[in-house]
């Protein structure tokens, strides 16, 4: 139960090697008109002094925990199990907030106690001052914040409704999911929100209060293309067999599923393994697209056209 000094929200910040964009990160959490809250910041063994920044910032709010590198999630982990507000907030440490995204935050929460998880819509930011909308491709626009019961739907259509720094969940369910899954190299974000849509209830406003800068230096997604099927989409698989879910969720289950094999096929075909992205559109779900699947196995074949005349063209 919250008291007079347990604050109601903790924010957590996984830090490694953010020495341009923590400080901006930092500030836009400083700048939050509601007030309650403990900004965590866990060091994951940084090596371009990073901490040194925060340690000159560090007051009232602010707390620096540091650890030996172990990867994001532990780093997450780490703070959520010293945080102490009834929700945690996640932000990236190269990612920023509007001034009022807890206080959204804490209207739904207010309005939707029964809730677990509540969200809200995000633009991408590249460079200075150029802002893009996800595509985000509801069925039917959402003009106020509500429960958001189609997450499965909503992200096999288009973008993710929501991104890991508008994200927010509170602490007992995040407990009882066991946080984020370690020694994953991609992916641990959206295996938090396919628990949580498939387990627990969601609050989604629609208002942009959150900023994933694409411009930012470091980021995992940028150096990392898996080579198979990340671990949450072989979860959900896994679960559309399961009964207790409705035909509906389960057949937006399987394309959301088929919509991350087409994603990490184009990827692999974008920096040229190619037979690894034929082994992933081999795979039946990907007919569930059939727009998209037709797309990226043109463009399998043209890439391998192309690939065997420069072979040629070379002997």
């Amino acid at each position: 139960m919250k008291t007079q000094s347990t604050p109601m929200i903790s924010v957590v910040i996984p830090l490694y090697n953010k020495l341009d964009h923590i400080i901006r990160t930092v500030d836009s959490v400083l700048a939050q008109t509601f007030t309650d809250y403990e900004l965590i910041i866990v060091d994951d063994g940084s090596t371009d002094g990073s901490p040194i920044l925060i340690e000159r910032r560090r007051g009232e709010h602010i707390k620096l925990i540091r650890q030996v590198n172990e990867g994001v999630s532990s780093a997450r982990n780490h703070g959520c199990k010293v945080a102490r507000g009834e929700i945690i907030a996640f932000i990236d440490a190269d990612d920023t907030w509007e001034p009022h995204f807890l206080a959204e935050i804490a209207n739904m929460y207010a309005e939707h106690p029964e809730a677990d998880c509540f969200t809200t819509s995000y633009q991408f930011v590249v460079g200075r001052g150029r802002y893009h909308n996800p595509k985000i491709r509801f069925k039917k626009r959402m003009r106020t914040s509500g429960l958001l019961d189609d997450y499965f739907e909503v992200s096999a259509r288009g973008d993710l409704p929501f991104m890991m720094s508008s994200f927010c969940i509170k602490r007992d369910i995040f407990n009882q999911f066991h946080g984020f899954p370690e020694g994953v190299t991609m992916g641990e974000d959206q295996d938090l929100f396919v628990r949580a849509a498939l387990n627990g209830r969601i609050v989604y406003s629609p208002s942009v209060l959150a900023f994933y800068h694409l411009d930012s230096s470091n980021r995992a997604c940028q150096r990392i293309v898996p080579r198979e099927e990340c671990s949450f989409s072989k979860y959900v698989y896994e679960q559309t067999k399961n009964e207790a879910f409705s035909p509906s969720l389960r057949e937006n289950m399987n394309n959301y599923s088929a919509s991350h094999l087409l994603h990490i096929a184009s990827l692999n075909i974008r920096i040229g393994r190619l037979e690894i992205a034929k082994s992933l559109l081999d795979d039946e779900r990907c007919q569930r697209q059939p727009l998209k699947y037709m797309w990226w196995m043109a463009n399998y074949w043209l890439n391998r056209l192309m690939a065997g005349r420069a072979k040629i063209t070379w002997v």
